[in-house]
């Protein structure tokens, strides 16, 4: 259990490295390291609970297993949905949003300034998504291999 407990606390650390690569601002590195690091803490629970719906892991946040999850299809109410049916394949790229058809900023912080300034913003960009997309909030450690995997885009 101590294992598990000195990985997940090393996700963070694991990934911020990536965040010294590329152009992001100090202020996105700020809020991507302070939500690696909650991410990661939180996960440490989740693990302990088996009441929790999705993925739940004592690994380290992963920008493979993030972009897995970012391009997975879920079918449901009539319809095919992907986190990349709106923000595209590449998140570095203009999206549309699926039903309005409105342009969405790109979603890699590498490629909008905009993205990942505001960790309540982004909670709540997730929390909305997510229940758009799942019928529920998602894991910590998908959030974090979310981030994992946008950090990792260049």
């Amino acid at each position: 259990m101590k294992l598990r407990c000195v990985l997940l606390a090393l996700a963070g650390v694991i990934a911020f490295p990536v965040l010294a690569q590329g152009n992001l601002s100090a202020k996105q590195s700020e809020v991507m390291k302070k939500l690696l690091g909650t991410y990661a803490e939180r996960a440490k629970v989740e693990v302990k609970s088996e009441k929790i719906r999705g993925t739940v892991s004592d690994q380290p946040f992963s920008a493979e297993a993030g972009r897995k999850f970012y391009l997975v299809r879920r079918t449901w109410q009539s319809g095919d949905y992907t986190c990349s049916g709106c923000h595209t394949e590449d998140p570095k790229k203009v999206g549309r949003h699926i039903e309005t058809k409105q342009p969405i900023k790109p979603l890699a912080p590498i490629a909008n300034p905009e993205r990942f300034t505001s960790a309540p913003t982004v909670e709540a960009n997730f929390v909305a998504h997510c229940m758009d997309l799942h019928e529920r909030d998602c894991t910590a450690y998908e959030k974090g291999n979310i981030i994992a995997y946008l950090m990792s885009v260049r």
